[in-house]
């Protein structure tokens, strides 16, 4: 493959697409479809609505937040034909978390949907998006595309600024690799949070192909999932690692799909011998412009018998090192990933400290990101993930820092010590949260939903006497690990006879016998797995139930009167 040219940035190449296709559909969502011309134009429109906000120059950043759809993508260009870089803001994040985003990162302006706008801070403008039409100010490929937020180490989230050389890296290397081309169809299914959105978006759009996107209501429903890229004849798409192994067990995966990639956590099954597109594995922190590593085409197999993570993708570079920072280049020795070239962030936004630790300097002057991942290299070459380094552990394909949660249980009244543990599963795993001190955890429950994303919420809450310790005076997760999720000594509640049934279905789900008024997300319960109760709950009862019933009704006993009520209309 021919290296990336570097003085292509994603505007100038959707700015060719548009001239050479006009009439192409560029974005759909719902039966509202928009042409390249359509997408071009109205982003132009909200150029100009930028370019007047008091206090814009060419590299400012703003915030763009809108619901899944249409708008939410031509607002983000629009940030870039105005000079800017855009920040995403997803609409589901508690104030708190959305707060302390905004506070740090501090953007000039924040374009919002109608209904959304409210929840923007006094002091930061807020932009309708619509104002007359500005020709593009030209971006060079050393300016920031987008800021990215992950959890942090500190207990306040991290700003990733990610420059336009790596973004144009990863989609021109997506679209030599996975041939995307007009008449391709893409679908997006990553969360507006996570950073394989915008490998999704701009991967399809500048290379001419159409993107599908998918209501918010069947994100986390493979069935719902593999039924919406069937009826919509997509043809490439991305899905999160769990949502991947899940569409490996369906027995009849959508027929029409030719290529789908993954990532976003530890894979830890192949496609089945049969399944019709060819999946490729990917890793790649937010730092690393989403993809450091792809593999070949799984369904081929593995030699070391687990699915790989691959080799470096063009503008990539990625050595092992042991503890004292020598290389290791020999199979199957595990050894901390450095990862260098064009795929590097510019680094993380208002904090040049942490920039020079994590993206250190070698001595010949390139820069080296330290992932914190222990990986080996295998005998073909390819590399394999073996765990993390630190206490940074992988939800349903988000990066979370432990440490960040339980600062903020810490910050509780009543909290006097907290420790925060993740429980490996093939769902992606679970947060069980410990605390000493007179809190409740009903009181920390609250304060943590009003300031941290759901896929950082402990799936349980439990008070300790007394943290178990280690030899040496350190807090013993594996004696954590070892602490039943549920008190052993309470008594169970009456069910009943629905929510005897329901609540079997809760308890194989999770490993905790549920009471009336448990939520389903509060005992261990999480948006993938949800999706299989729902499942499981429509074949024991034989009715048709949708999955937005257990988010409305998390509680066993509303749900279950749910269910009755669907097997009442059934009869």
């Amino acid at each position: 493959m021919q290296g990336i040219v570097k003085e292509r940035t994603v505007v100038r190449m959707l700015g060719d697409i548009a001239e050479a296709h006009p009439d192409a559909v560029a974005v759909e969502c719902g039966g509202r479809k928009l042409t390249y011309r359509e997408l071009w134009d109205g982003a132009a429109s909200v150029a100009g609505r930028i370019r007047q906000a008091e206090g814009h120059r060419e590299g400012s950043l703003v915030g763009v937040l809108f619901d899944r759809g249409i708008d939410g993508v031509v607002a983000q260009l629009g940030a870039w034909l105005a000079g800017s870089a855009y920040l995403p803001l997803d609409p589901v994040l508690p104030g708190g978390r959305f707060e302390s985003i905004l506070q740090d990162a501090r953007p000039v302006a924040v374009l919002a949907q109608q209904g959304l706008a409210a929840r923007v801070p006094v002091g930061i403008p807020v932009l309708d998006g619509t104002g007359p039409g500005a020709d593009p100010v030209p971006v060079t490929p050393a300016e920031p595309a987008y800021v990215i937020y992950t959890s942090g180490s500190t207990g306040t989230p991290k700003g990733v600024e990610v420059g336009h050389t790596g973004l144009a890296n990863l989609v021109s290397w997506h679209r030599e690799t996975y041939g995307t081309r007009p008449g391709v169809r893409v679908g997006a299914f990553a969360g507006l949070g996570f950073d394989a959105t915008v490998w999704e978006v701009w991967a399809a759009l500048s290379s001419g192909a159409t993107l599908v996107l998918p209501t918010e209501g069947l994100l986390v429903d493979i069935a719902a999932i593999a039924a919406f890229i069937e009826q919509n004849a997509i043809t490439h798409c991305f899905l999160s690692t769990p949502l991947a192994e899940q569409l490996f067990a369906l027995p009849a995966p959508p027929a029409g799909l030719a290529v789908l990639l993954t990532g976003g956590d530890r894979l830890r099954v192949g496609p089945p011998a049969g399944f019709p597109a060819a999946v490729y594995n990917h890793y790649g922190p937010t730092e690393a412009t989403v993809v450091t590593t792809a593999s070949g085409d799984l369904r081929r197999g593995c030699a070391s018998g687990a699915p790989v993570i691959g080799r470096p993708i063009t503008g990539a570079k990625a050595r092992l090192v042991d503890a004292d920072r020598a290389e290791i280049t020999e199979p199957d020795v595990p050894g901390e990933l450095l990862i260098g070239g064009d795929v590097l962030a510019l680094g993380y936004r208002g904090d040049p400290e942490l920039t020079g630790r994590k993206f250190a300097a070698d001595q010949d002057g390139s820069r080296w990101y330290a992932s914190g991942d222990i990986c080996r290299w295998t005998a073909d070459g390819e590399l394999e993930f073996v765990e993390r380094r630190d206490a940074q552990v992988s939800i349903r394909g988000h990066r979370v820092e432990l440490s960040e949660i339980e600062r903020e249980m810490l910050a509780v009244p009543g909290v006097e010590q907290a420790a925060v543990v993740h429980v490996p599963d093939e769902d992606g795993g679970s947060l069980r949260a410990f605390h000493c001190g007179e809190a409740e955890p009903g009181g920390i429950r609250a304060t943590l939903t009003g300031r941290l994303p759901a896929y950082m919420l402990p799936a349980v809450l439990r008070r300790l006497d007394a943290m178990p310790l280690t030899p040496n005076g350190k807090i013993d997760v594996k004696a954590l690990l070892d602490i039943p999720a549920e008190d052993a000594a309470a008594e169970p509640a009456p069910l009943g006879a629905t929510e005897a049934r329901i609540a079997e279905i809760w308890y194989e789900l999770t490993g905790n016998r549920p009471r009336p008024e448990d939520s389903f997300f509060e005992i261990g319960g999480h948006s993938l797995i949800a999706a299989r109760a729902v499942s499981r709950t429509r074949a024991l009862f034989g009715v048709k139930i949708g999955l937005q019933a257990i988010f409305n009704n998390p509680a066993l006993a509303d749900f279950s009167a749910k269910v009755d009520e669907a097997v009442r209309s059934a009869e």
